[in-house]
């Protein structure tokens, strides 16, 4: 994980792993260095994601993802009406998603600033 920090009046983005920390860079703002940190963890994250993703389509062995499968044929049999809405609705719900792992990552890059390291 990476986190943001003021250490000695410097700001400062850890690497850490929950039992070392270590720090990889010094900037000159504070602000600057919470965007750092967060836009590292964010590559982090979605490396995750994509490593998973492409774990699961090397075991699944089609190519295609079982469930999106599913999915591209029940859009298939949608009105065009029906389809508009479904669209309307899983947006928003993206959008949501999206929103809130933001202020997750958000909140984990800035959680040391309090004083506590968890």
């Amino acid at each position: 994980m990476y986190k943001s920090v003021i250490e000695d009046g410097k700001f400062l983005v850890l690497v850490t792993d929950g039992t070392f920390d270590a720090p990889i860079i010094e900037l000159p703002t504070e602000e600057l260095a919470d965007k750092v940190a967060f836009e590292l963890q964010s590559a982090w994250d979605q490396g995750v994601v994509w490593g998973a993703y492409r774990k699961q389509k090397e075991l699944d062995g089609n190519g295609v993802d079982k469930n999106t499968r599913e999915e591209i044929q029940k859009l298939k049999d949608m009105s065009p009406t029906e389809r508009e809405a479904y669209s309307q609705k899983a947006n928003r719900r993206n959008d949501r998603v999206q929103r809130v792992e933001e202020a997750k990552r958000w909140k984990s890059v800035l959680n040391w600033k309090s004083g506590k390291r968890d």
